[in-house]
């Protein structure tokens, strides 16, 4: 059993075969509405805090499980934060991030520098990843359903999609430039128009 954080909002178990068997498990029997599958998995949060450092006091989990060739499976518990707990234990979701993706940095420096003179106060935060020569903005945006910084960013780039899960995939998958304030960064950038 290995635990590994990968940031501070990730954290990676790696359960050999004989790991699963320890726990009275198989990978074909992991079901999250099974009372022991939700037992194991919630012990194994509280290993990875105490052996990683692992902490995801007041926020909710999307948790990942993929099977491993050799047998055993690979666990990734990501910490979603946009959103907080209440004092009674109720999940109060922020805004819903919304990615776009742009495929060449000059409309990617025009858009951020354009969208944070316009939208900044509509816009919680903003992260920037790359892979390769392309880019993906998330937002964070303070206004409901397609409203104006969603509707001006849609302009220069490809909407991909919204939602914790989509950017949980981004995050592992793609290679954090900026985290929180992406357009101010950008706008920031000399030669920028």
């Amino acid at each position: 059993m290995d635990f590994t954080l990968i940031g501070p909002d990730k954290l990676k178990v790696d359960l050999t075969a004989n790991d699963l068997a320890g726990l009275a498990l198989e990978y074909k029997d992991l079901d999250h509405k099974d009372e022991r599958t939700r037992q194991v998995l919630i012990d194994l949060i509280a290993r990875g805090r105490e052996a990683a450092g692992f902490s995801p006091r007041s926020a909710k989990l999307y948790i990942e499980i993929y099977p491993r060739e050799e047998g055993g499976c690979v666990i990734y518990y990501t910490k979603l934060t946009t959103g907080q707990l209440d004092s009674g234990g109720s999940f109060l979701p922020g805004p819903t991030p919304v990615v776009f993706a742009f495929e060449d940095i000059e409309t990617l420096l025009a858009a951020g520098r354009r969208a944070y003179a316009l939208f900044r106060h509509r816009i919680l935060k903003s992260c920037l990843y790359t892979r390769g020569r392309s880019y993906r903005l998330i937002i964070y945006p303070l206004d409901f359903g397609e409203g104006p910084s969603v509707s001006f960013l849609r302009e220069y780039a490809r909407l991909v999609g919204e939602g914790s899960v989509l950017t949980a995939h981004i995050e592992e998958h793609w290679q954090l430039l900026t985290a929180d304030n992406a357009l101010e960064t950008l706008a920031n950038i000399e030669g920028a128009k």
